[in-house]
């Protein structure tokens, strides 16, 4: 593969995601950026969190107003909970973002480059498998916002799309046009910010199960070793091996700091969003286009805690089979040394990578995922036997 091939397939997890989070001012700017370019980048960052801020303090006040009743607040929180999250997410990117600015020079070092025809495909369905679930997750999650935006509109043109603090008289044809122009652009760049942040996290995390696929592909090929040149090479080998695994590691601990706070409180804010929708699905049966509506955005909510759970039960799962690719190579001709370097790197690699969140003796994956949908409807459940 050669390098300018290997930087577009690299750019291609992560570019137009990177490129939406210097565009809202919160990923750091390259270093030779020029002072206006840094302005304007200032500027843009204090923009989208002052918009995100005025959404959530018209929540809140709407919240408080209407404390006593139930049904106002699991309204509200149909996407309170979804702004607060945004927020954490802006506030993390932006408080380290040299830092998370890293792990794409890490990306794009030779050392995880392919060596081999093999590896060479490997490396091109990872990228293309991160494309599929970005742009998959990029449409749902527009379509979504663009029915909650749309449907109030013909179901009761007199109302706004989102429950919150009204500041002036809906009556005045002046207020409701202006409200609800600012819902529509605020809602708009804090979806394609969940669509940048959330994919941009599934993508990291398939770049590193490509890079376990693509080290369990050069462990098996390590070959025979028959004269003392052959045990030479394999004892390279077997230190590359561990070298590239090392990498792998470094850049799996710089993508589990980008995602373990704001995929926290995103799982946390899932859960209230998914108890929110389930109740007004169960008080609006007939109400058809509020269904469609509210369906879809339960299937986003749904799809960004499972874009983050299912990338990193499968970096886990790849990393779980490196110790049996060892193993499935000619590891039984080789000398006393390579066999008890290899017995080392076995027990290396036995502990497969995982994602904790905050909460270290839990991860994101498959069952994490399970169990945020089954909290969820129990929630539902006892909300629901309780308020009747």
């Amino acid at each position: 593969m050669s390098q300018s091939t290997f930087e577009e397939l690299t750019a291609s997890f992560y570019k137009y995601q990177v490129w939406y989070l210097k565009l809202l001012g919160v990923w750091s700017l390259q270093d030779y950026a020029t002072r206006q370019q840094r302005v304007w980048h200032a500027l843009r960052c204090g923009l989208i969190f002052v918009i995100v801020s005025i959404m959530l303090l018209f929540f809140a006040i709407h919240v408080l107003a209407n404390i006593d009743q139930i049904s106002v607040i699991l309204e509200v929180f149909f996407m309170f909970a979804t702004e607060l999250s945004c927020m954490t997410k802006l506030l993390s990117i932006k408080l380290k973002s040299a830092n998370h600015a890293r792990i794409l020079t890490l990306m794009h070092s030779t050392a995880f480059q392919p060596i081999s025809s093999r590896e060479y495909q490997i490396y091109m369905r990872g990228a293309a498998r991160s494309v599929k679930w970005r742009n998959i997750y990029a449409f749902t999650s527009l379509l979504a916002a663009s029915l909650i935006l749309v449907t109030q509109w013909f179901v009761d043109s007199s109302a706004l799309p989102l429950s919150m603090y009204e500041p002036c008289n809906l009556a005045r044809d002046s207020c409701y046009y202006g409200l609800y122009l600012y819902q529509v652009l605020s809602l708009m760049p804090s979806c394609w910010l969940n669509i940048s942040f959330d994919s941009v996290c599934g993508s990291l995390l398939f770049f590193l199960e490509t890079q376990l696929a693509m080290l369990s592909a050069r462990l098996q090929s390590l070959g025979a070793a028959e004269t003392p040149p052959d045990n030479v090479s394999v004892a390279m080998e077997l230190r590359d091996c561990c070298l590239y695994y090392g990498n792998i590691v470094k850049l799996k601990e710089m993508v589990v700091n980008l995602i373990r706070i704001p995929g926290s409180v995103q799982m946390l804010c899932s859960v209230l969003v998914l108890v929110s929708n389930f109740y007004a699905l169960s008080i609006r049966t007939s109400e058809t286009a509020f269904m469609i509506m509210l369906g879809s955005y339960q299937f986003v909510m749904l799809m960004q805690i499972f874009i983050t759970c299912y990338a990193a039960d499968e970096m886990s799962g790849q990393s779980a089979l490196l110790s049996h690719a060892l193993y499935s190579s000619e590891w039984t001709t080789w000398n006393k040394t390579n066999r008890k370097m290899c017995l080392l790197m076995m027990l290396r690699l036995s502990k497969p990578l995982e994602v904790h969140t905050l909460d270290h003796t839990q991860s994101f994956n498959s069952l994490t995922f399970a169990s945020i949908v089954n909290c969820s409807y129990s929630y539902f459940a006892l909300l629901k036997r309780v308020n009747s």
